[in-house]
């Protein structure tokens, strides 16, 4: 779902996406703060998807109403797995002692198994938990951002130079560490060519307001260009494979310090980082639609204006209040020739 967010930050009037999923968040809060005989616990079977071709499934089976499953999928599972390793995901829930992680459900990369029996007991851990399953797509297609982000703040580096992750069929993320930045990098397409036109613009007046307004200035330093960045061409044995020309609009990259991540700020980083392709997504989407919002409404307009210009049909019968008819038009000829005569 999306918010809108104003302040004197420079947000004021743009759309943020929330961090996790609604529909996730509800169905798990249902069952993590129920607190009646857990042996009328409902059953439960949702499923749900996001951007990014991206799915969420929550599942308690009738025999195991103790049990709350919820699986994720996503297309460039393997390549986070094998960038970031199984640990991650290990740690991705070690606060919580009722959570862990359980086979793959058929058709999902990941799935954690809650014991519904085992939940913390104050309200506040149990908040933090339903928001940690309903964050999953953030904390697993970021993984290399938490990654890249943690050792951004400690001083230190990951462990590989760079991260390439696929997030859509004809788009990746890249990143870039170094000791005191991290460049993320996206290859932006679209399919029709309506939005790429769009999606144009709106990245241009991007990078120009970033430059020019003074309330952004401590904002990441932003670049858009139809050429891969600098970054990525300086890597050695990293073969950039650009967007179908027929779908690409061009390199968008975040420039990170460590200013940006540290003192409280990380997961607000790695949200709006991750999400970028979504945000930018939701206002192309936004822009069209008030774009045949605006076109309708001037077509009906018009349309007002044409029915208002049209004359009266003079030929049509009609009855006076004695019950009289006659012919408008055979009235109009004889008041004409009246005239006629009279001049």
């Amino acid at each position: 779902m999306a918010q809108a967010t104003g302040g004197s930050d420079g947000t004021g009037g743009r759309i943020h996406l929330e961090a996790g999923h609604r529909v996730v968040a509800e169905t798990v809060r249902a069952r993590i703060f129920y607190d009646g005989d857990p042996e009328k616990r409902e059953a439960v079977d949702v499923k749900a998807d996001d951007f990014d071709g991206t799915s969420f499934y929550v599942m308690v089976p009738p025999e195991q109403k103790h049990l709350m499953r919820v699986s994720f999928f996503a297309p460039c599972f393997a390549d986070i797995k094998e960038a970031v390793g199984d640990g991650y995901f290990t740690e991705l829930f070690s606060l919580f002692a009722c959570c862990s992680v359980d086979a793959p459900q058929p058709g999902f990369s990941l799935t954690i198994l809650v014991n519904l029996d085992a939940l913390p007991t104050g309200d506040a851990e149990k908040e933090d938990l339903v928001h940690k399953l309903s964050t999953l797509k953030r904390d697993v297609v970021g993984a290399p951002l938490w990654v890249s982000f943690k050792a951004l703040v400690a001083g230190g580096r990951p462990p590989r130079s760079y991260y390439v992750i696929p997030y859509r069929p004809s788009e990746t993320m890249y990143i870039v560490p170094s000791d005191d930045l991290v460049v993320v990098v996206y290859s932006i397409a679209f399919e029709d060519h309506v939005e790429r036109a769009i999606a144009h613009a709106f990245l241009q007046e991007i990078v120009i307001s970033r430059r020019q307004s003074r309330d952004l200035m401590t904002a990441p330093t932003v670049n858009f260009s139809q050429e891969p960045p600098h970054e990525l061409k300086s890597i050695s044995g990293l073969t950039v494979r650009p967007p179908p020309s027929d779908k690409f609009v061009g390199y968008i990259s975040l420039a990170i310090s460590k200013r940006i991540v540290e003192s409280g700020k990380l997961e607000k980083a790695v949200t709006l980082t991750e999400g970028y392709r979504s945000f930018l997504m939701y206002h192309v989407q936004a822009t069209k639609s008030q774009l045949h919002t605006r076109i309708r409404r001037r077509a009906t307009s018009w349309l007002q204006v044409l029915n208002r210009a049209m004359p009266e049909k003079l030929n049509v019968e009609k009855k006076t209040i004695k019950g009289r008819t006659f012919n408008r038009a055979a009235g109009a000829a004889v008041a004409a020739n009246r005239l006629g005569g009279v001049s």
